[in-house]
């Protein structure tokens, strides 16, 4: 298994990827009162959007999806990448989450599946975690702000919630990283013990993450955690 470690130039590129393969929900699709039109599902290998564009990113070869059409992203630019969706759906504006992580790909540089098993690994990462979040429940979508994939439990008309997801990785973990959060923060009193390499976070925000470089059992920890 490769080292979750050393996904970061995979995770960056993917991400900025996803940004432009939710252009068209984003600003073309009929919006939706939860934002839920930006938002992708996990479909066989890929993420997809639930609207009549399909648009969606297939992470083990880098390529956008666009209903049955595919643009590889390998040796091209993000203004390739939007000239070629726009060609299909002229009306659509660019538009990007703000702020999103940097990689050179956003100053001009082109996309690289030179790493090709970081990309694999990442694709492996989200299709063994989708159907342990719809074990939990069946609504999983990924966000392309965070480009987390998660699932949310809402209690009392939404007073209260629990998260629970995979993170491909951020500012405060550089690898992916299972979690669960609350809110309110005060609604957790007790912290039951977790799989080895999991811990309880209670600054910033109050749950329980896992990063896979532990080594541990994501279906364990969803179990120990909630």
């Amino acid at each position: 298994m490769r080292d979750p470690r050393t996904l970061t130039d995979a995770r960056l590129q993917l991400h900025w990827a996803a940004q432009l393969a939710a252009i068209p929900g984003r600003t073309v699709a009929p919006p939706l009162p939860d934002d839920s039109h930006t938002s992708f599902r996990w479909s066989g290998d890929a993420l997809r959007q639930e609207d009549d564009f399909h648009s969606g990113l297939r992470f083990r070869d880098l390529t956008l999806l666009l209903g049955d059409a595919e643009f590889p992203l390998h040796g091209r630019t993000m203004d390739e990448a939007f000239a070629w969706i726009q060609s299909a759906l002229p009306a659509v504006r660019r538009e990007f989450d703000d702020p999103m992580p940097h990689h050179a790909v956003a100053d001009g540089a082109p996309f690289s599946l030179d790493d090709r098993e970081a990309f694999e690994e990442m694709s492996r990462y989200y299709a063994i975690t989708v159907p342990l979040l719809r074990a939990i429940h069946d609504d999983v979508r990924c966000w392309p702000h965070h480009f987390d994939i998660a699932t949310l439990l809402s209690f009392d008309d939404g007073a209260r919630t629990i998260g629970a997801g995979l993170s491909p990785g951020d500012e405060s973990c550089d690898e992916p990283y299972w979690y669960v959060n609350f809110w309110p923060h005060e609604s957790v009193r007790d912290f039951p013990p977790l799989p080895a390499g999991a811990r309880w976070v209670t600054g910033g925000w109050v749950g329980a993450m896992m990063p896979a470089s532990a080594g541990s059992d994501p279906a364990a920890f969803f179990r120990a955690a909630m």
